[in-house]
């Protein structure tokens, strides 16, 4: 018999609708169908599961809180069904240099995330999460909602929903357990486009061996949507997006990651910014898109080292984005769990490029374009569900960009960030 554990949830947080016509869904759709009904006949069942879960006499429904913001939580008598509610806010305070010619008047206050989440777990089968997030401009937002179930103990879970997607371990990480305010400025830019943030389809992921040193994801999604605009969007062409991740983890202190991405684009823009929102660069893309991510993550005694890198390529438009990271960050008192001190540094760049792109309508003077930020940051820990965070960041450019952030030299363009995130 084989046996079935929980799944542990991996994240915690449009297209132009006059895009291609839509046509017959691909057969590969039917296929996932099939894989995941005779995965399921494999499966625990749940009256295997109560023998092995069976509830001591007398026993009652327990309730309490979950340490390092896992919320507060509600199991069954038997133990076989639990409820979990979560939730966190970062309220964010921004000064910048006027010369970032920013739409809104600095200094200024706003909310980064307002979020809340639910999360149902029974017989260690079958779980149902969703998250609304209450920050963005235009409203509360469906960023995602699931459901999944465990079919092979370990080695193959099935997801179906709108989910965050497995290609950068930078943006599978809540925004609640970010070192640094902003996501760094490449990937960001690439979220910018509905299609590798929170999407709406289906994804296996499990663990390869038995030491459970490599994990993999595969996913199919619509590519339509991004985590808090526009919600929860049907696609608008038989294009699908494709993202396959794979993870080794030899060790405690030592990851590394692969993600890889296939898609087709609806014309749309991708716009490079600075950390304070002002546009840099800006192109047109369309066509195929692939992209690759590499990241590298390490601990060393107190210190954390982290390392990200992805390139998208745009075959059809001429076009290719690039950026990366690598940060340092050590605890020189405490840690999350118990309250501490924790400063790090930052070091990135982005770049835009695209030739002799096609099409006036796609025209571009990008050509080499280069953005170059600095972060030092501090993370204090009061608690372990209270946390103060200021970024102090510094951006340089190649002068090359066609946006209105410092297009033509390279000035002084510092940024501060300082939030106040609490969790539960």
């Amino acid at each position: 018999m084989i046996k079935v554990d929980s799944v542990i949830n991996e994240h915690l947080y449009n297209l132009n609708p006059n895009g291609k016509p839509m046509k017959k869904g691909p057969t590969h759709v039917f296929a996932l169908a099939v894989l995941v009904s005779w995965a399921s006949a494999f499966a625990q069942s749940p009256a295997d599961t109560a023998k092995m879960n069976s509830p001591v006499a007398g026993m009652a429904p327990q309730a309490g809180v979950t340490a390092k913001g896992g919320g507060a939580f509600i199991k069954s008598e038997d133990g076989r069904a639990v409820v979990r509610l979560m939730g966190y806010a970062q309220p964010t305070f921004i000064a910048t240099a006027e010369s970032n010619r920013q739409p809104y008047k600095v200094p200024s206050f706003f909310v980064r995330r307002a979020r809340a989440d639910f999360k149902a777990e029974f017989d260690s089968l079958y779980t149902l999460f969703f998250e609304f997030d209450a920050g963005p401009p235009g409203g509360t937002s469906l960023v995602e909602g699931y459901s999944q179930a465990a079919l092979i103990r370990d080695h193959l879970n099935f997801r179906l929903g709108k989910f965050i997607q497995p290609f950068s371990a930078e943006n599978m990480r809540s925004s609640r357990a970010l070192e640094t305010v902003e996501r760094f400025q490449a990937l960001n830019a690439f979220i910018g486009l509905p299609a590798l943030d929170a999407q709406n389809g289906a994804m296996l992921f499990g663990t390869v061996d038995a030491g459970k040193m490599f994990k993999y994801y595969l996913s199919i999604n619509n590519g339509t949507n991004t985590a808090s605009q526009t919600g929860n969007v049907k696609d608008n062409n038989a294009d699908k997006d494709y993202i396959g991740r794979l993870e080794f983890t030899p060790s405690k202190v030592f990851r590394a990651g692969l993600g890889l991405d296939y898609a087709t684009e609806v014309g749309q823009t991708l716009t490079l910014r600075s950390y304070s929102g002002a546009a840099y660069d800006t192109i047109r893309v369309q066509g195929i898109r692939q992209a690759i991510d590499v990241d590298l993550h390490g601990t060393v005694a107190k210190i954390g080292l982290d390392a990200e890198w992805l390139m998208a390529m745009f075959p059809d438009t001429n076009a290719s984005m690039h950026g990366g990271y690598v940060q340092a960050g050590m605890w020189v008192k405490g840690s999350e769990a118990d309250g501490g001190i924790q400063p790090l540094v930052r070091v990135e760049y982005s770049t835009l490029s695209a030739d002799n792109v096609p099409g006036p309508s796609l025209k571009s003077e990008v050509s080499g374009a280069m953005l170059m930020s600095y972060t030092l940051g501090l993370n204090y820990w009061m608690n372990q569900w209270t946390r103060w965070q200021v970024n102090l960041i510094e951006e340089t450019t190649s002068g090359k960009g066609n946006g209105v952030f410092a297009a033509k030299d390279n000035r002084f363009l510092p940024t501060l960030f300082a939030q106040m995130q609490i969790k539960f």
